[in-house]
This record gives structure tokens, sequence and C-alpha cells, in this order.
């Protein structure tokens, strides 16, 4: 079945703790290492800019001074692992 998204929120002591999974084609491992760089898109020709993850990561690392981690595999869709401190 195609079309799952999974989110699972929680909290630890003082630390939000986001998980984002879904089922889609997934990444080889050459676009994983390069997910959050900007302008990386593997769909230049399509009309993307290869700013929306680099945009995510910049938001979780510098404004909310948390952590932003993926994993994925080509057919195994993707799992984002995401730590904001609440302090």
């Amino acid at each position: 079945m195609n079309g799952i998204i999974d989110i699972f929120i929680d909290i630890k002591g003082t630390t939000l703790l986001i998980e984002y999974k879904d089922n889609g084609k997934g990444m080889d491992e050459e676009t994983l290492s390069h997910i959050f760089e900007a302008f990386y898109t593997t769909r230049r020709k399509e009309g993307n800019s290869g700013l929306g993850m680099h945009i995510v990561y910049s938001l979780i690392t510098e404004k909310l001074g948390g952590t932003i981690r993926a994993m994925s595999r080509p057919n195994e869709g993707v799992h984002f692992f995401i730590e904001i401190p609440l302090d």
C-alpha cells in the first residue's frame, strides 16, 4: 500500500521528539548524503529548486536549536528523526 505517512510525537524531559516516516520511493545513499544541502535536487528539470529540505534543516537547527537526521533506502521510504529542546 502506498501513500502512508506516520508521525510520532513525544516529550522526553525537556526535549520534543518528532519522528516522520513514510513508505514512498525512498532515496539512495548519494541523495541521502546531500538531502539538507541548499540547491541539491535530483529533479531540477522538473522545476525544483532544491531548497525545501535545506529550509527545514535551517529552521530546526538554527531557529529552534534542534537536530534532524534522516534514514532512507530506495523503495523503502524515508524516516526523519527530529529533536528540539523545549527550554
